[in-house]
């Protein structure tokens, strides 16, 4: 390993680093997918791609790092520029964000397929000046494109904002360079997207002249993948959709959308008939709403038909419902295995919320054949346990090695503690119950100095419960509906009150809980309130079902593991570094029992009721 260090982006390898270093290149030699369950501080990101290029520069390969925090495209970036520094070889990378953030078209109002049907259609008008600019009518790179891509070769590692900024100078698609850029680069920064979306995979592979089996795959926050491929393989027809596609029919005057958008409505609505049933959801059937719109008229052709007015609209305004129907339509007739069709009724702030469901139960549709033709990789995370349940839902299969590794911090640095002393439970909520625990949450609020933050199971018990919380500390209440700015905005007024000590109240699974970094004495305490277990709704009954079937795990796949998983990823917001010192405190009696106990990692975790000496003690020891 020490000759090899010149390589390397740090100085020195950490506790623990160096076995990871050693199980990812035997992964790599041997052509495997390597399941990493690696805490915090291991050094994850400068290990993997450390070793996954020393592989890819000798043997003609090609690394994709796929996560899904823009934060970590920086620190990947940041590690391939200390790399270079190091080495004797151009480590020149592309970053990829979302190709509508790359776009210098004004298109801040366009979402997900509207911005790539408003993309494909000016491109392929020839009206886009910065495509032109890059691409010639054979669609192959201009002079002045190849040139300046020389110029970008030789700068190294960059940024994507670096590049866009590159671009934007020159008048050229910054989406474009990147991916011929891409051609040569060594390395890829993406979302997951990039190699599990099977038309964005499909375009990248071909536009970079690369094949699967040549990629070695460095996925970060691989926890993420399963519920991300499920989402992105789902598709949904809401009322509201249907009542703006027709208003925008009539807008631009086509009167046979109209007709068949009401129709669809009514489909809808006749569906949507809860009236004999307890719940406000059923499962239907792919037949149970083609029937209905073959009576009206020909399925084929209603979605010929809507994909041609979408054209039409987006020519004119860019932004289509009409396409958002078609796109659903076309959806809907996709495969059975894997999949749950129902109707749901629910109530927002806009009135009543019709929705016909094409659900995904099940990633490996996606990610089986994805895993089967890499060349090979790590998948990784600070919360990738149960390993196994990742290699089963993910499809990995034969080639999956598991690995768990230790926290590589002090553990006298972290104080964990269950206090079994209330419940989230359904059958115990009452106002009583969401006192006594919002009486915790001000004694820990009290105990714990600086700031803290309480993390509950959904947004409906953060109110519930912290109405009642009482302290002098500033209280700052995480919205289900907030902008990025918002965020980024309340966290840093969060931070801002380190001194005086502030109190989050956020929600497990949501903002902030995950990919939010509060190092040093920004956060000195965690307490988890209660589980966050899912809704036991229709989807996650099919979910649970499905994986009994397929692993006779169904409970653990589909409820237990993913609930905490949460738990554990809102607790690592507190321990960020080796010299971090903080508190975890998990309050709900539900986790002394075996079936959630058991998926503490065991470092030094209590089980007390004598929590306020405990705390007294820890804190005078700083």
């Amino acid at each position: 390993m020490a000759e090899e260090l010149d390589f390397f982006p740090h100085d020195k390898i950490r506790p623990g680093q160096e076995q990871l270093i050693t199980d990812l290149d035997a992964a790599i030699k041997n052509k495997q997918i390597l399941i990493a369950h690696a805490p915090t501080g291991m050094g994850k990101t400068a290990s993997s791609l450390y070793v996954a290029l020393k592989y890819a520069l000798a043997e003609k390969k090609k690394v994709f790092f796929l996560t899904n925090r823009h934060t970590q495209h920086k620190i990947a970036v940041d590690t391939l520029k200390m790399m270079q520094k190091k080495s004797k070889e151009n480590l020149y990378c592309i970053d990829l964000i979302g190709k509508k953030w790359m776009c210098n078209q004004d298109v801040a109002g366009l979402f997900g397929n509207e911005f790539n049907e408003y993309c494909k259609s000016v491109v392929e008008k020839g009206e886009c000046e910065f495509f032109t600019n890059v691409k010639n009518q054979k669609k192959e790179l201009t002079v002045e494109a190849k040139l300046h891509m020389k110029e970008l070769q030789l700068k190294g590692p960059l940024h994507n904002i670096e590049l866009i900024a590159h671009c934007k100078e020159q008048n050229m698609c910054s989406y474009e360079m990147a991916l011929s850029l891409g051609k040569e680069a060594k390395v890829l920064i993406g979302d997951y997207n990039y190699l599990f979306n099977p038309f964005v995979a499909k375009t990248i592979l071909n536009k970079m002249n690369v094949e699967t089996e040549d990629i070695i795959l460095v996925l970060d926050e691989g926890h993420n993948l399963p519920v991300r491929v499920a989402e992105m393989l789902s598709s949904i027809l809401t009322n509201n959709m249907l009542k703006n596609a027709i208003m925008e029919a009539r807008k631009f005057g086509f009167k046979g959308v109209i007709s068949w958008m009401q129709e669809l409505n009514e489909i809808l609505l006749d569906l949507a008939d809860f009236s004999k049933l307890s719940d406000n959801e059923k499962k239907i059937t792919k037949d149970d709403f083609l029937s209905r719109v073959k009576n009206i008229c020909d399925y084929e052709q209603l979605m010929e038909e809507l994909e041609f007015a979408a054209d039409e609209v987006r020519r004119k305004q860019r932004k289509s419902y009409i396409g958002g129907v078609h796109m659903f339509l076309a959806a809907w007739i996709g495969q059975d295995e894997g999949f749950v069709r129902y109707v749901s009724k629910r109530y927002s702030k806009y009135g009543e919320m019709l929705t016909l469901h094409y659900a995904c139960l099940d990633p490996r549709i996606v990610t089986k054949d994805v895993f089967a033709h890499l060349h090979s990789g790590i998948v990784m995370s600070g919360t990738l346990k149960p390993t196994f349940m990742y290699k089963d839902v993910l499809g990995i299969d034969a080639r999956a090695v598991e690995k768990e590794y230790a926290s590589p911090f002090p553990t006298e640095n972290k104080l964990a503690i269950v206090i079994p002393e209330t419940t989230t439970k359904f059958t115990a909520r009452n106002d009583l119950m969401f006192q006594k625990i919002a009486e915790k949450c001000s004694e820990l609020c009290r105990l714990i100095p600086g700031n803290i933050a309480l993390f509950f199971p959904s947004y409906d018990l953060q109110n519930k419960i912290g109405q009642f919380v009482r302290t002098p500390k500033k209280l700052f209440w995480e919205k289900s509906e907030m902008s990025k700015e918002e965020k980024d905005v309340m966290l840093e007024q969060f931070k801002q009150e380190k001194q005086t000590g502030a109190v989050l109240l956020g929600v497990a699974g949501a903002n902030f809980a995950e990919g939010v970094d509060l190092p040093g004495d920004l956060l000195n305490g965690v307490v988890v309130v209660g589980l966050p277990l899912a809704k036991p709704d229709l989807l996650t009954r099919e979910i649970i079902e499905y994986f009994e079937n397929k692993f006779k795990k169904g409970w653990n796949y589909g409820y237990i593991y993913p609930a905490m998983n949460k738990c554990l990823q809102s607790a690592g917001r507190c321990i960020r570094s080796e010299t971090d010192r903080g508190v975890i405190v998990y309050l709900d009696e539900r986790f002394t029992w075996s079936t959630y106990f058991d998926c503490f990692p065991r470092d030094g975790l209590i089980v007390s009721k004598n929590y306020a000496k405990l705390l007294e003690d820890f804190f005078e020891k700083k």
